[in-house]
């Protein structure tokens, strides 16, 4: 049954991801033959059945922060605010994800014009009482990211978002926000459900080519990027 769901998914997928930018040769499209042998083949998935329940596209250019976000807070299945676009459901959305609460690490206004550093997005996402722990590429490596990263994509509890620039990648585009959805021991790569979907579709990366996309300088913090581990 999760077999024929998952190719159910990747059809539409397909379909939806018909505009999208070519990946480059360093990324490998879910939707294509050896993305989907990828995913059977990969054992740390449990976060994608949950994640891909409430994947999100962000609603403006510095939103991929709150889109992250929300993937995560509504996979977690915490009690979610009302959702006043569709009453009287709750949900986390993109807009009610500032609350008071968040709003006092970055107002809505300040992440609109110049997005989130990790340090931020990190207080924004503990704000709704929840367990981050904020790692700077400059303070980690390459081994230490990839163990974290599996053990998290393997429990069903922990969730990992990525802050990362898209040039060490050779995609279009620059810093950005996504989480991680699976591994795949056999090749070395991780799941990247790019929230940017208008732009690219999920895609398989190499733990070495993302950790050095997070490897890169934030020129708000004038720190390294790097990743969120998240749980309750």
């Amino acid at each position: 049954m999760m077999k024929k769901l998952f190719l159910v998914w990747v059809s539409c997928l397909a379909l939806a991801s018909a505009q999208t930018l070519t990946l480059p040769d360093t990324s490998i499209g879910l939707d294509s033959a050896e993305g989907q042998k990828i995913w059977q083949s990969s054992q740390e998935k449990a976060d994608y059945w949950p994640l891909i329940i409430h994947y999100e596209t962000q609603q403006g250019p510095a939103e991929c922060g709150p889109a992250s976000s929300v993937m995560v807070l509504n996979s977690l299945g915490l009690e979610a605010p009302a959702n006043t676009v569709h009453p009287p459901f709750h949900q986390f959305t993109q807009t009610n994800f500032f609350s008071p609460e968040v709003e006092k690490v970055l107002p809505r206004e300040t992440l609109l014009r110049q997005g989130a550093t990790l340090d931020e997005l990190g207080g924004m996402l503990a704000a709704w009482n929840l367990k981050v722990a904020t790692h700077h590429a400059a303070d980690s490596n390459l081994e230490t990211f990839r163990k974290q990263a599996r053990a998290a994509l393997a429990s069903g509890n922990e969730y990992v978002i990525i802050n990362f620039h898209r040039d060490p990648l050779e995609q279009k585009g620059g810093a950005h926000f996504s989480p991680l959805a699976a591994y795949d021991a056999a090749s070395d790569r991780f799941l990247m459900l790019d929230v940017a979907r208008f732009r690219y579709p999920p895609f398989w990366i190499t733990a070495e080519s993302l950790f050095q996309s997070m490897n890169t300088t934030d020129s708000v913090s004038r720190k390294t990027r790097g990743y969120l581990l998240i749980s309750k």
